[in-house]
C-alpha cells in the first residue's frame, strides 16, 4: 500500500484555538465567582489543579487542551495516492487506567482503544478497531481486533529479494475478527487463548500477471485457535522506559474450525527498555514468526511497514519464515515534544535453514512525538524512514514497540 501523508492537524488546531479561548473565559468567570463568595459553590468550574487563583502558563493551558481535544474529539485526516485517488478519514484514540482497590495508580497498566475509518475516490474503504483492556487490578487482559476493508495493496511476490518497482496492485475484501483473553497466573505472567476469523474475498490482480496467478487462489476463510503466554514487566506498556516484555504464542488454523486452510504459526516477541540517564530511553526488540502448512499468501509473515522495519515499504518482503530486530533511542526535545532515532534489520525465507547473516535488509530513520495524554504517556508519532530504495512517512498513535 502506497504510503499516504496524513493531514492530521488542520481541524484539530482550530478546535484547540477555539477551546483555549473558552478556557480563558471559564477561568476568569470562575475567579469572579470565587471572589463574590467565601464559600465554594458546587457548580464552580476550574481548570486549575490546586489553587484556582494561581496563574497558569500558556504552555500548560495548551497542553491541557491538546489532551482535552484528543480525549473527547475524533481527528480527521486526508491525503492522496496514485492507486486510491483522494483519501478522507477519521480516527479516534483513547487511553485510561481502570481504578483499583488493591493497587496504587502508578502500578496499574493502561488500557486503550483506537479506531479509524477512511474511504477513497475509488470507492475503497477500511474500518479498523483495536481494543486492549487491562482490568481488575491487572488481573485480566482482554483484547479485540476488528478489520473490514475493500482496499488495494501492492504485492511484490514471495521471497527475500525483489525490485522496488516490481510491485503491482492486488485488490481484495477482508473481514477479520479476533478476540483474545489473558489471565494473570503468577506475578507478571499471563496465559490466554485467541480466536481468529479471517475471510479474504474477491482477491484479484489489477494488472495481468501470469507468474503470480496463485495469489487469487488464496481467498477464503481462515479460522484458528491459539495459545498465548506473555510476561509483562514494563513500567508502562504504552510507552515503556524500563523493564521488558516477552510474548510467545502458537496459533493453528484448521478445517475443524471451518477454515479453508490448514497451517500453524509460532511467534516470539522480546522487547527490552533501559533508561541510563533521565529521559533518555534505549529500546530494543527481537521478533520472529515461523509457519508451517498451506498458509495463504496474504497471511505469510512480512518485513516492512510502520511498526517493524520502518523504512522498508509495507509488506515488501514475505515468505513462510521471518525474523527481525530493531533498536530505538528516545529523548526529549522541548515541552511536550520528544524525538527518536531508530534502525532495524530483517529478512524472510521459505525455510529456517535459508536464513543468512548476509541476507538482512536495513531500515532506519528518525522522528518526533507529541504527548497527547500525560497520565498514560500516550503520544502522536511522526516517523521519517529510509531504506536502500527510498523513504516513507508514518503518522500514528504511540511508539512502534
Amino acid at each position: 500500500m502506497k504510503q499516504i501523508l496524513l493531514l492530521l492537524f488542520t481541524a484539530c488546531l482550530f478546535t484547540l484555538q477555539t477551546k483555549a479561548q473558552i478556557s480563558d473565559q471559564l477561568i476568569i468567570t470562575n475567579k469572579i465567582s470565587q471572589q463574590a463568595s467565601v464559600f465554594p459553590q458546587a457548580n464552580q468550574f476550574s481548570l486549575l489543579a490546586n489553587d484556582s487563583t494561581q496563574e497558569v502558563s500558556f504552555a500548560d493551558k495548551t497542553q491541557h487542551f491538546i489532551e482535552f481535544a484528543f480525549k473527547y474529539f475524533p481527528l480527521p485526516f486526508g491525503g492522496y495516492a496514485t492507486e486510491t485517488s483522494w483519501v478522507l478519514g477519521i480516527t479516534k484514540y483513547n487511553a485510561w487506567k481502570f481504578k483499583s482497590t488493591t493497587l496504587p495508580d502508578s502500578l496499574i497498566q493502561p488500557s486503550s482503544i483506537i479506531a479509524y475509518f477512511y474511504f477513497t475516490g475509488e470507492q475503497q474503504y477500511k474500518f479498523d478497531v483495536n481494543i486492549d483492556l487491562m482490568h481488575h487490578s491487572n488481573k485480566y487482559n482482554s483484547k479485540f481486533d476488528f478489520v473490514f476493508l475493500d482496499y488495494p495493496s501492492l504485492y511484490f511476490g514471495l521471497g527475500n529479494e525483489n525490485e522496488r518497482d516490481s510491485g503491482y496492485m492486488v485488490d481484495y475484501k477482508n473481514l477479520m475478527i479476533s478476540p483474545t483473553f489473558f489471565y494473570n497466573i503468577y506475578e507478571k505472567i499471563y496465559i490466554g487463548a485467541k480466536y481468529t476469523f479471517n475471510n479474504y474475498i474477491d482477491v484479484k490482480n489489477l494488472i495481468s500477471r501470469n507468474d503470480d496467478s496463485l495469489i487469487e487462489l488464496n481467498e477464503g476463510i481462515q479460522s484458528g485457535l491459539g495459545f498465548h503466554m506473555y510476561r509483562e514487566a514494563r513500567n508502562n506498556r504504552i510507552r515503556a522506559q524500563k523493564g521488558s516484555y516477552l510474548n510467545v504464542s502458537y496459533d493453528y488454523y484448521g478445517k475443524y474450525l471451518g477454515s479453508n486452510f490448514n497451517y500453524g504459526a509460532f511467534m516470539l516477541d522480546y522487547r527490552k527498555y533501559v533508561t541510563p540517564i533521565p529521559q533518555l530511553t534505549i529500546a530494543g526488540q527481537f521478533f520472529t514468526e515461523l509457519t508451517h502448512g498451506d498458509i495463504p499468501i496474504q497471511s505469510m509473515p512480512v518485513v516492512g511497514g510502520a511498526y517493524m522495519m520502518r523504512g522498508v515499504y509495507e509488506n515488501r518482503y514475505r515468505d513462510k519464515q521471518m525474523l527481525m530486530a530493531q533498536m530505538e533511542m528516545r529523548f526529549p526535545i522541548v515541552w511536550i515534544i520528544s524525538g527518536a532515532t531508530y534502525a532495524g534489520i530483517g529478512q524472510v525465507a521459505p525455510k529456517v535453514s535459508d536464513f543468512g547473516f548476509d541476507k538482512f535488509h536495513l531500515g532506519y530513520g528518525a522522528g518526533f512525538r507529541i504527548l497527547i495524554d500525560e497520565a498514560t504517556s500516550s503520544v502522536l508519532r511522526f516517523d521519517f524512514s529510509f531504506d536502500k530504495d527510498g523513504h516513507s512517512i508514518f503518522i500514528g498513535f504511540n511508539e512502534a514497540f
